[in-house]
């Protein structure tokens, strides 16, 4: 399955509009959402993260920052382990020579060495707006390095 697919088969399920380079495990992910709205701050990313993710996909809005990377190598593998099966960032990230190791997909708009300052802000399943698309937790994405699906119910892969 790839997201041109889904597209081709669901015509209308709309798609961030946002060039993702795929930092993590090549492949499609797909899974339920959860989102978090971060302004330069991933304290929220990584607690989220810390948590069961129970093969979810987390959505970043990081208002398409360059300023500091919203996730790096420890976050990545704290994600793993948490059973997560997806990170997209609209923002940046770090350690780009390590995200690769890690067996989720890591989707974010580049890369800055910066790390964020830990402030705690930020929100927590909030509808979100990235790309032009509304991203609601509970909602459903499909990643691949053609781009992001989104769509309110699951859809049917096959």
């Amino acid at each position: 399955m790839s997201t041109p697919d889904l597209s081709d088969k669901y015509p209308n399920v709309e798609f961030i509009n946002l060039q993702f380079r795929n930092f993590g495990k090549q492949g499609f992910y797909s899974g339920q959402i959860e989102t978090v709205l971060c302004p330069d701050d991933n304290s929220k990313v990584k607690e989220i993260l810390s948590t069961p993710g129970k093969g979810k996909i987390l959505i970043v809005d990081g208002s398409a920052s360059t300023q500091v990377a919203l996730m790096g190598d420890m976050i990545a593998k704290s994600a793993e382990e948490n059973n997560w099966k997806a990170v997209i960032i609209n923002g940046c990230v770090r350690d780009v020579n390590e995200l690769g190791n890690f067996n989720i997909g890591i989707f974010a708009l580049g890369s800055v060495p910066r790390k964020s300052e830990k402030k705690d802000r930020g929100d927590v399943a909030i509808s979100i707006k990235i790309g032009g698309v509304q991203v609601d937790s509970g909602s459903w994405a499909y990643a691949d390095d053609n781009g992001v699906l989104v769509s309110k119910d699951s859809l049917k892969l096959d």
